[in-house]
C-alpha cells in the first residue's frame, strides 16, 4: 500500500456538501492515473448507511468504512479507531480531507505518534473569518483547535489549501512558515452537459447549498428583492437546517409572492436540471456579516460553468478573478454592491451571455481538469522528502 485517504464522509453520501465531494473528486482522479490507495471514511448518508461497494472511485482504491453513530456529522464511530490505526501504520504516507472531526483528527494524531508523513486538505476549517468566529464564541472549539489541530497541522508535510483568502487563514494560526500547497479543486465536466440558453419572461437564478447563515442565502434575497423586475426567478435547493435562520428564509420566500421556490434536497440529476433552467448560479457565502467567511473555494460555482452557467459570486473565495476571465460578475458583501452586480446581469443581452456560457464550459476544461491537478498534489504527496512548492491557483491571467 503506497497512499492512505482519510475522509469523514464519501460519496455517493448524501447531505455533506463539499469535502465529501471533493474527496471523491479527487481520490478517482487518482485512481485513473492508475495511482494504488487505500481509503477509510465513514458510512454516514443522510439516505441510509453506505456499503464499501457503494463507493466507486475505481479499481485502484480498497474502499474500508467504518459505522458511524452518535455525532454523524463528525464522522464519530470507534470503528475507526482500528481501522485508521492499521491505515496510519501500513500507508507509506496519508492524505486527510478535512480538520476537526473524528477521523480527520484520529488520523493526524496517529500519523504523529508514529512519524508517518502526511498531508492536510483544511476544507474552509481555517478561513480567516471563520477562525475569528470561534475565537469570540465557541471557545470549547478554539481550545480543540490549539490542543488538537494546530499541532498536528504543524506536523504535516504541506497543508493543501484551494484559495488565496484559505491559505491566508492558514499563515494567521500557524505562522509565515507555514507549508501551503496552492491547488484548487477539480470537477470531472465530462458527464456534464452544456444547456441552452433559457428563454423566459425574465432572469431565472440558481442557488445550491445549505440554508444556513454562513451561505449568506437570505442577505442575497433582501437585496434581490430590492431590484427583482416581474418575471424574475429565484430557485433554491439543498438542506435546510431548523432554526431562526430558516424561518427568516422561509417569511423571506413568502415576501417574493411566488418568486421564490424552495426545492429542498435534490439528487445529482436533478440540480443538473435545475441549472439548465437557470441564467446565473449565485453564491453568496459570507453575505451576512455575524455569519462569517466559512466557504474556501464553493464546488457549486465550478460544476455551474461546467454546465456553461455564468455565476454571481461573492468576493473572498476562489473566484475574484471571474470577471477578468469574463465567466461571471463579482460582487462586495454588501448590499449595494450585491444590486448593482444584478442590475448588470439583468441587462445582459442573450449573445453576451452566450459568450460567458462558453468561457466557463472552457475555463473548466483548461483550468479545472481533476487529473491534472490531482497530479500536482500527488507530486508533493508522494516527494514529501522535498519542501513543497507554493502553487498558484486560478488566477486573473489565466486565459482561456
Amino acid at each position: 500500500m503506497d497512499v492512505g485517504i482519510v475522509s469523514t464522509h464519501i460519496p455517493p453520501a448524501k447531505g455533506y456538501g463539499g469535502v465529501s465531494v471533493t474527496a471523491g473528486v479527487l481520490t478517482k482522479a487518482w485512481a485513473e492515473r492508475g495511482h494504488r490507495m487505500v481509503l477509510v471514511a465513514s458510512d454516514e448518508s443522510i439516505d441510509g448507511r453506505l456499503q464499501a461497494e457503494d463507493v466507486q472511485l475505481g479499481e485502484q482504491v480498497d474502499v474500508r468504512l467504518y459505522r458511524c453513530y452518535g455525532f454523524r456529522r463528525w464522522g464519530f464511530g470507534l470503528g475507526a479507531i482500528p481501522k485508521l490505526f492499521k491505515l496510519c501504520l501500513q500507508a507509506q504516507v496519508i492524505y486527510i480531507h478535512g480538520i476537526a472531526t473524528w477521523p480527520s483528527t484520529l488520523a493526524a494524531v496517529f500519523c504523529c505518534l508514529l512519524r508517518k508523513p502526511f498531508m492536510v486538505a483544511v476544507h474552509g476549517g481555517l478561513m480567516p473569518e471563520h477562525v475569528d468566529l470561534i475565537k469570540r464564541r465557541k471557545l470549547h472549539k478554539w481550545l480543540y483547535y490549539k490542543w488538537l489541530t494546530f499541532p498536528t497541522l504543524r506536523r504535516a508535510i504541506a497543508v493543501h489549501c484551494t484559495s488565496d483568502t484559505e491559505a491566508e487563514g492558514v499563515r494567521n494560526v500557524l505562522g509565515e512558515d507555514a507549508r501551503i500547497l496552492l491547488v484548487p479543486n477539480g470537477i470531472d465536466s465530462r458527464d456534464i452537459k452544456v444547456a441552452h440558453y433559457p428563454v423566459s419572461a425574465g432572469m431565472r437564478l440558481c442557488f445550491l447549498g445549505h440554508i444556513q447563515q454562513e451561505k449568506g442565502i437570505n442577505a442575497f434575497i433582501r437585496a434581490w428583492l430590492k431590484v427583482r423586475r416581474p418575471g424574475d426567478y429565484l430557485a433554491i435547493a439543498g438542506r435546510s437546517v431548523d432554526g431562526a435562520y430558516f424561518k427568516e428564509f422561509q417569511a423571506l420566500v413568502e415576501q417574493a409572492e411566488g418568486a421564490i421556490s424552495y426545492f429542498g434536497y435534490l439528487e445529482r440529476d436533478e440540480v443538473m436540471d435545475l441549472l439548465a433552467t437557470s441564467h446565473f448560479l449565485v453564491l453568496p457565502s459570507g453575505l451576512e456579516e455575524a455569519g462569517g467567511m466559512r466557504e474556501n473555494f464553493g464546488n457549486v460555482v465550478a460544476e455551474a460553468m461546467a454546465a456553461g452557467r455564468p455565476v454571481l459570486v461573492a468576493r473572498g473565495l476562489a473566484w475574484d478573478h471571474l470577471e477578468a476571465c469574463g465567466v461571471g460578475f463579482v460582487f462586495d458583501r454588501n448590499e449595494n454592491s450585491v444590486c448593482e452586480v444584478l442590475r448588470k446581469a439583468q441587462t445582459l443581452e442573450r449573445l453576451t451571455w452566450e459568450q460567458l456560457s462558453w468561457n466557463d464550459r472552457q475555463y473548466v476544461e483548461q483550468q479545472l481538469d481533476p487529473v491534472k491537478l490531482g497530479e500536482k498534489v500527488w507530486q508533493v504527496l508522494t516527494r514529501h522528502d522535498a519542501v513543497p512548492v507554493v502553487t498558484q491557483p486560478i488566477t486573473e491571467e489565466a486565459s482561456l
